[in-house]
């Protein structure tokens, strides 16, 4: 019994949903790509001055007005999935990692 459930469920594959809710803040770009592809849209932006969009307690790290941010959104079933990547000191290879995580049903005006 064991075994014919667990390879019955090779055909199985994870939704996007599922996979989107893996990410963890301080993950990579290659990460994210290696998981879910390549994102619908990609803006590279900066925190406005005089903003505190950068101090919400959710973000994994903190950014202030003037840092540059990139926005990746993905689509999947009429649901919004979004990932801002803040440039962190620490990294050797690719500075920009995963600070802020949100998914909506709508999408987020720019």
């Amino acid at each position: 019994m064991g075994r014919s459930d667990s390879l019955g469920m090779l055909w199985f594959k994870p939704s996007f949903k599922k996979k989107f809710s893996q990410i963890k803040g301080g993950w990579s770009p290659s990460q994210v790509l290696e998981l879910l592809g390549g994102p619908m849209e990609m803006e590279d932006s900066e925190i406005p001055l005089g903003s505190d969009w950068g101090d919400q307690p959710e973000m994994t790290f903190r950014m202030k007005p003037g840092d540059a941010v990139q926005q990746w959104m993905f689509e999947d079933k009429g649901e919004y999935y979004y990932l801002w990547f803040a440039k962190v000191s620490y990294a050797d290879d690719d500075p920009w990692r995963v600070t802020l995580i949100k998914k909506t049903s709508r999408p987020i005006a720019k």
